[in-house]
């Protein structure tokens, strides 16, 4: 498999390990503010503004950052088809799943989700590839084979559904995907879709759950 070599950046190693340990308490936050608080909306927004002005901040010093994390236009195309593959078949997957247990597959807020989520698997994206794959990467100095890094990032990526059993093997699948296509492309923007609209389609179809449901029961309005 082509490997993109990781670009000469002006990093330390005690940054590297900063973001994988920011990451790492944002997922642990998922068990204390999402599983035993039931505060799902406040943690998702929060996580959402941390790490953008996280993002933006690191922009601001040194630029480069954003290539090296895929916020770019180069490998847009190839990884629009990869990820164009990947989300036919795990969207086919959950439209079969649905026909076959005799479920609807139109739900009046599967637009609305489809449209906003997105912007959620931009962020866990973000996280697992750009932050903990690639960095894991970096600090081993390419010592470590692509697959080994592929299969960390998605057994992380699955344990943090614990212990929705579903969702552990479907997030299982899906970070091996994106993690592969992000070695491959380096951009980000095409995944973050990918995870956004094969979690909707998860989540209405398979698990018959509506995602917006607590949020708009928690939002103030």
């Amino acid at each position: 498999m082509r490997h993109i070599h990781l670009p000469a950046l002006r990093e330390s190693r005690k940054g590297r390990i900063f973001e994988l340990s920011a990451a790492a308490v944002t997922a642990a936050g998922k068990f204390v503010f999402t599983d035993w608080l039931d505060h799902q909306l406040p943690y998702t927004v929060g996580a959402i503004i941390f790490w953008a002005a996280y993002v933006m901040l690191r922009r601001r010093a040194d630029e480069s950052v954003m290539r090296r994390w895929g916020f770019r236009r180069a490998g847009l195309r190839e990884a629009a088809a990869l990820s164009g593959l990947a989300f036919l078949i795990g969207g086919g997957f959950c439209a079969a799943y649905a026909v076959i247990a005799g479920d609807p597959l139109v739900n009046r807020n599967l637009a609305l989700i489809l449209l906003l989520y997105p912007a959620w698997g931009l962020i866990q994206q973000f996280l697992v590839v750009a932050l903990l794959a690639d960095n894991l990467m970096a600090l081993t100095r390419e010592r470590t084979p692509e697959f080994v890094v592929v299969m960390v990032s998605a057994l992380v990526f699955s344990a943090v559904h614990v212990p929705e059993t579903e969702l552990m093997i479907a997030t299982f699948f899906l970070g091996t995907a994106t993690t592969l296509i992000f070695f491959r492309t380096r951009n980000l923007w095409m995944i973050g879709l990918l995870h956004g609209w094969f979690a909707s389609l998860f989540y209405f179809l398979v698990l018959r759950y509506d995602p917006l449901a607590p949020l708009l029961e928690a939002a103030p309005f």
